[in-house]
């Protein structure tokens, strides 16, 4: 367990705090609070600076847990607070976990409050936000333009002579043949430049720029949409990430890179008769956070005096 300094309440007769800081020595004196630290003096509660102790700056926290009726399963919604400020949030309950940033609470009628939001990144093939699409006729992965770099600059593909206006689309993977590295295109400025999500590219590399289309013999369901995450294969493997859908054909297009990180292709094409699953964004298709109970960790790291009076948050019961 980390060090700490416990304050014990006289008033509430119980331990009421945890503190970063670690003194060699306190002591009150004249109403008055002093602590030593290396050797020096510190004078507590002398300056308008929160959160700072002997020059280093730390984060409030607390961590209060919604604990009411423990034997029901129930469905956290929301995030309310009765503060002058907004909170960054964690919540974790025993069956899954979420964050909201500070910027995604709004004020509404005194109190800040925001819909509780799955981790960006999740990845839980048994949530709802996983549908399955059905089998893949045929998938096909074709090189649509290839060619070595002419100049250096960071995020772009430069080559000149090029016509990447006609050959190329935005979301297409491009691979950089001399390292491995992949990158996504995010735009077409010109027939001789590509913007790329990855600075991947010098002069001199050689790279092909790769497309993904998976078609199917039945319409497509019409939820899905361009960012989901598509999964394949009984044992869900990861695929890419949708880059376009022709609806009139049935035809998907996928990027290998699922996330637009940069190294090494992260994800895999494949093969004809796969059964194919979407998943969509964890954090946009937030719907709460499930669980008997759930903690809440409130983070703060503000300079200045911040007030928080109590927390709220819209439950019911969830039902199989």
């Amino acid at each position: 367990m980390a060090e700490s300094t416990v304050t014990y309440g006289i008033a509430n007769s119980g331990w009421t705090s945890f503190h970063s800081y670690l003194p060699e020595w306190m002591i009150g004196m004249n109403s008055n609070f002093y602590t030593f630290k290396g050797g020096n003096m510190w004078k507590h509660y002398n300056n308008n600076t929160r959160n700072n102790y002997y020059g280093v700056q730390y984060t409030s926290k607390i961590t209060p847990v919604f604990n009411d009726n423990p034997t029901e399963n129930k469905m956290f919604k929301t995030i309310s607070l009765e503060s002058n400020a907004a909170w960054k949030t964690t919540v974790t309950t025993d069956q899954s976990s979420g964050f909201m940033e500070a910027s995604y609470y709004q004020l509404k009628e005194g109190d800040y409050y925001a819909y509780i939001r799955r981790v960006a990144g999740s990845t839980d093939l048994d949530l709802m936000s996983a549908q399955g699409i059905g089998n893949v006729t045929t998938v096909t992965t074709s090189v649509k333009d290839s060619g070595t770099t002419t100049g250096t600059t960071a995020f772009k593909l430069i080559e000149a002579g090029q016509n990447f206006v006609t050959t190329v689309s935005v979301g297409d993977t491009v691979n950089n043949t001399t390292d491995g590295t992949t990158a996504i295109v995010t735009a077409i400025d010109s027939n001789t430049q590509l913007s790329i999500d990855c600075d991947i590219m010098v002069s001199g590399e050689t790279y092909t720029i790769n497309a993904t289309t998976l078609a199917f013999n039945f319409t497509l369901d019409s939820i899905i949409s361009i960012g989901d995450t598509i999964y394949f294969g009984a044992t869900p493997t990861l695929g890419g990430t949708i880059t376009a859908i022709d609806r009139v054909n049935n035809v998907i297009t996928i990027s290998l890179t699922s996330d637009g990180s940069c190294g090494n292709i992260t994800g895999t094409a494949p093969v004809n008769g796969d059964y194919i699953l979407y998943l969509k964004n964890a954090q946009a298709e937030s719907y709460g956070a499930r669980g008997y109970y759930m903690e809440t960790l409130l983070e703060n790291d503000s300079t200045s005096e911040v007030e928080l009076f109590a927390i709220f948050s819209e439950v019911f019961k969830s039902f199989p």
